[in-house]
């Protein structure tokens, strides 16, 4: 809801400002011209969201700086301060447990017997920093307007939409194509002058209605519509990149019919981040190289054709790793795997699922041939505490065919032999 009264009161100030979910600042200094007067600002505000608010009360205070005017209408009072003079007096009489403040703050002022703003104003601001900490300080010094409050300026969320209409039906995938690059195009400078980035598309293909191909252009018929979704793992704004995987993916496809209409929508966007640095320039190239051939995979096999290794933090090894698809947004990985995870090259990518059990043929362990033991062992114990604990030790070996394999004897249940064959396993492949 507060989203939508902000969009309404962009008619009244170009600069809005959200605080939490509840509360909104406008700065109508400038907009007082226009207006005419303060007054006159209000009523606009008032009718313009009265649809949204109608049943909910609102506080409406005005103050020469956002922190004061915030703290009257939270203690609900509809306060008009036009002069910074004025700040003290007029918000003497708040009570110190309606502060913006941390708690244990307001507790500290309670036991030093600061109930009003109007005792706080006695204390001279270097002592008030020294005894409640520099947050509370400048929290004070912003709402009686000594320090400039920078706040971030609320945008309405963009939407994009485009369309080119053909007045003659378009049958080859060429020609799509050559339509889809000048929307792409226009896309592409939308996204440079909002500073914005996109990391999916969707393009409709209109048929028009079953009647159209004809001479007489019959609109009597059914539409029919077909949707293409573009998606990149990073968020990108090159008309080139999305035209390539677009054509990957028209590529073969089959048309049920001309198409008189495509529509391009966008409607998840980013902030636009440039490389900072040669070194960082050159990095972030290279990644680029990488995740494009990735993304163009992505667009010829399927979103979840293309699968991605997330390692996560856990000393059991099966369950160290996982597969996501290649899509998943960097900032759903750091979900999935918790803290950051620090790779661990003793372990091997290619493991099996189940371990496969060896076989022991005199007194030798044998995978296609007998193995030698090349490194190891290396304890792992872990999940004591479940009934699925693991108490296991690690072993590079190596068969006549050149193979490196990840070993393992399974202590926690080998029954005290020291070459059970039941207890010993292949765990996975190295290389």
């Amino acid at each position: 809801m507060i989203s939508l009264v902000a969009q309404q009161c962009q008619q009244i100030s170009d600069y809005i400002s959200l605080d939490g979910n509840d509360a909104l600042v406008l700065e109508v200094g400038r907009s007082l011209r226009y207006f005419g007067s303060l007054k006159s600002i209000r009523q606009q505000i008032e009718s313009g969201i009265e649809t949204q608010l109608s049943h909910t009360n609102f506080v409406q205070a005005v103050a020469p700086n956002a922190s004061a005017s915030l703290l009257l209408a939270r203690t609900g009072q509809q306060s008009v301060i036009a002069r910074p003079d004025d700040l003290r007096s007029r918000l003497g009489s708040i009570p110190t447990n309606a502060l913006a403040i941390d708690v244990r703050v307001r507790k500290k002022l309670a036991n030093c017997g600061l109930f009003y703003l109007r005792d706080i104003w006695r204390l001279p601001l270097p002592e008030m920093r020294i005894r409640f900490g520099r947050h509370f300080s400048d929290y004070i010094e912003s709402c009686l307007g000594l320090r400039p409050g920078l706040r971030q300026r609320w945008q309405a969320k963009p939407v994009y939409h485009d369309s080119v209409d053909s007045d003659h039906g378009l049958y080859s995938t060429q020609q799509i194509i050559n339509v889809c690059e000048k929307l792409l195009h226009r896309l592409e400078d939308f996204l440079k002058k909002k500073h914005l980035c996109t990391d999916q598309l969707m393009l409709v293909l209109d048929y028009g209605s079953s009647g159209q191909g004809n001479s007489d252009h019959d609109t009597g018929g059914d539409t029919r519509h077909e949707n293409i979704t573009v998606n990149v793992r990073k968020a990108e704004r090159s008309a080139r990149l999305f035209l390539l995987l677009l054509e990957t993916q028209l590529t073969g496809m089959n048309f049920s019919g001309e198409v008189y209409a495509i529509t391009l929508h966008v409607t998840h966007f980013t902030l636009f981040k440039p490389d900072g640095g040669i070194q960082q320039k050159t990095r972030g190239h290279d990644s680029r190289d990488g995740s494009q051939l990735l993304d163009t995979l992505a667009a010829k096999l399927g979103s979840h054709a293309v699968q991605r290794l997330l390692l996560k933090p856990d000393y059991c090894p099966e369950s160290a790793t996982r597969m996501v698809s290649y899509l998943t947004p960097p900032s759903e990985e750091s979900l999935l795997t918790g803290n950051s995870v620090t790779i661990n090259s003793h372990n091997p990518c290619w493991l099996l699922q189940p371990p496969r059990p060896l076989a022991i043929r005199n007194q030798q362990l044998h995978y296609r041939s007998p193995l030698t033991l090349l490194r190891g062992p290396r304890r792992i114990e872990t999940r004591w505490w479940q009934e699925q604990g693991i108490r296991r030790d690690y072993y590079v070996a190596a068969n006549t065919q050149g193979n490196l394999l990840w070993v393992y004897q399974d202590l926690a249940h080998a029954g005290g032999a020291e070459q059970n064959s039941t207890a010993w396993y292949l765990h996975g492949f190295f290389g």
